[in-house]
């Protein structure tokens, strides 16, 4: 069951497993279920686990081919970035909406380099949660993304 599984998986390809959407970790999560059943429990075939993981992998495979040639069908799977932070300026409904708290935006901030809003261009959350950051150029003095000491 795991050799099987880890051909199909292979063959999902190489997209960057540090940056998962929330698309991707649900197929992973139901491959892990469907290979756990038929390795711990014996009343399990192994052709039945076999065949979920095909279709699980068959759907993902369908769904990235259709998202490919659908710009709404991949916005409803993928999710778009999000603006958080515009000429320093913080979206504070972004956040809200995103359920992000300011400390969180703050803590990816510090991430990137950056010390104080101002510095700031622009700052997205992506589909995968990883905030992406521009810098101003000649940035100027903004409020503080330090913690307090």
């Amino acid at each position: 069951m795991y050799l099987y599984t880890l051909v199909l998986v292979r063959l999902l390809g190489k997209r960057g497993m540090a940056q998962l959407s929330p698309f991707e970790m649900v197929i992973i999560v139901a491959l892990g279920s469907a290979v756990g059943d038929p390795m711990f429990y014996a009343d399990v075939p192994l052709i039945h686990g076999m065949l979920v993981v095909s279709v699980v992998v068959s759907l993902e495979r369908l769904i990235v081919r259709l998202t490919e040639h659908n710009q709404w069908l991949e916005q409803v799977v993928e999710s778009a970035p999000v603006l958080l932070v515009a000429d320093g300026d913080v979206k504070h409904q972004a956040l809200e909406d995103e359920d992000l708290s300011e400390a969180e935006l703050f803590m990816a901030l510090r991430e990137s380099g950056i010390e104080n809003l101002g510095e700031v261009r622009l700052a997205f959350l992506e589909p995968s949660g990883k905030v992406t950051v521009f810098r101003a150029e000649g940035a100027s003095e903004g409020r503080s993304v330090l913690p307090a000491t």
